[in-house]
């Protein structure tokens, strides 16, 4: 394996990193951004839905560009909108431009994604995807947990325009790293593209009516006549959405990946279980400030318990999957999960802090195990010609369970709240968060030995 075959995959990973800890940091600095524009409690969290609901929309629209303008040029041009709108985001002083600022990054963002992972896989061998993929897993597995820490960090010393600032300098050096390692990049098609309108238009529609109703919902904490109409949408628009790309002779994406079952598992399953931690730190940083009144910094330190459990393994997770495969990997992982999730619920500030730790560590451990084997096996048995589509679908997928994850849990805890106190709403929502792991873990139970040599 040369160098350069392994600086890009390194690379990739980087700049996922800086999107990713870009979208979760924003939820630590929320209350400073909130009284230094002066916005209204109601309007605040528009600064993280924006965000998503742009990165839901786009994110179908990167396949197609990056077939026909090129790998590198689609990424380079993603990551300098990135910078810009950092800086933008960075010197906010009102609501509208924040949200206009949030807008473009979510577009740059939802370019980055699938087509940083996309690059990793048209450069690497089957042979080598296990080991290469892992270099695109880590962001996902590291930004969530130390973002708190860092926009405590950010926020208690210095501002919260810092934690737009930072993309500014990573950004400049990856566009010079890109410019080297990606110098032979692959070339734009030289064929005239039909772009499926149809395909793009049902699934941004599916995907915004989806996210913006669960919103309302966790708002409003009950399901109104707007957030009925929007679900009614998503429902009619996926199955739109789903006849449409079967059909057609050109689609947005091609959905014949899941006819091999392991990439059929890694959706199902995988994005279930993306959905679970995704918002673990999430709702674990929320419930040390507003139930154990920490600081954001103390809060962000223990959240980072869970990125030591996520590098902690990485070494071995590899060659634990050799070891005993990948069903029994993620069987392991998955139980874990679901056990430590409910344990974090069960914790006080009175709970000894070794065991709060150990706890959070564990989770870490599930969590990264978990991406690894799932993502791993995902692509081995989809041939080469396919992969564009294929990571097209599971970008898709997994944004949209990322952002379901946070939005139904919001809602667990607004309804139940009215009927209980605000330490038994959380415990809920962690108890909610641990069962749905259920459903991956029947899935995993029910698949061969072999599940990434099955064919469906």
């Amino acid at each position: 394996m040369t160098t350069k075959e392994v600086k890009i995959p390194l690379l990739m990973g980087i700049s996922l990193f800086m999107e990713m800890l870009d979208s979760t940091i924003v939820t630590t600095a929320l209350p400073q951004i909130k009284k230094d524009l002066l916005i209204p409690t109601s309007n605040s969290s528009l600064i993280i839905t924006v965000y998503m609901i742009t990165v839901a929309i786009f994110i179908p629209l990167s396949g197609w560009l990056s077939k026909k303008y090129g790998n590198k040029n689609i990424w380079s041009s993603a990551i300098f909108i990135f910078i810009i709108s950092s800086l933008g985001s960075g010197l906010s002083s009102s609501l509208i431009f924040m949200l206009t600022m949030r807008g473009l990054q979510g577009f740059s963002a939802a370019l980055i994604v699938p087509t940083a992972r996309l690059i990793v896989l048209e450069n690497t061998p089957s042979k080598d995807l296990l080991k290469m993929i892992s270099y695109v897993i880590w962001p996902a597995l590291i930004a969530p947990a130390i973002a708190p820490f860092i926009g405590g960090i950010l926020t208690t010393y210095l501002s919260w325009r810092w934690i737009f600032m930072i993309n500014i300098p990573i950004g400049i050096i990856l566009l010079i790293m890109g410019h080297k390692v990606l110098e032979k990049g692959l070339e734009q098609s030289k064929q005239i593209m039909h772009f499926d309108w149809h395909g793009f238009i049902s699934v941004a529609l599916a995907s915004a009516s989806l996210l913006i109703s669960l919103d309302t919902i966790g708002t409003q904490k009950s399901l109104n006549e707007f957030s009925s109409i929007l679900l009614i949408i998503f429902v009619t628009s996926i199955i739109f959405t789903v006849q449409h790309l079967k059909n057609t002779a050109e689609p947005l994406f091609s959905l014949s990946s899941l006819r091999f079952v392991s990439f059929k598992v890694s959706q199902l399953g995988g994005n279930m279980m993306w959905l679970t931690v995704g918002a673990i730190p999430y709702l674990s940083t929320l419930f040390f400030q507003n139930v154990f009144h920490w600081s954001p910094l103390k809060s962000g330190i223990y959240i980072l318990c869970i990125f030591i459990g996520n590098i902690g393994i990485k070494p071995i997770a590899n060659n634990i999957i050799k070891s005993i495969g990948f069903k029994n990997t993620i069987t392991i992982s998955l139980t874990l999960i679901m056990i430590t999730t409910v344990l974090i619920g069960l914790l006080s500030k009175h709970t000894n802090s070794i065991f709060s730790v150990v706890i959070l560590i564990s989770s870490g451990i599930g969590r990264s195990l978990a991406l690894t084997a799932y993502n791993g096996m995902s692509l081995l048995e989809v041939p080469f010609d396919e992969r564009n589509s294929a990571n097209t679908l599971s970008a898709v997928s997994q944004n949209l369970c990322q952002g379901l994850g946070i939005s139904l849990i919001t809602i667990v805890f607004s309804v139940t709240n009215q009927y209980t106190t605000i330490l038994s709403s959380y415990r809920i929502s962690f108890f909610v968060l641990g069962i749905l792991i259920i459903i991956p873990l029947t899935e995993i139970f029910m698949q061969s030995d072999n599940i990434e040599i099955s064919k469906g």
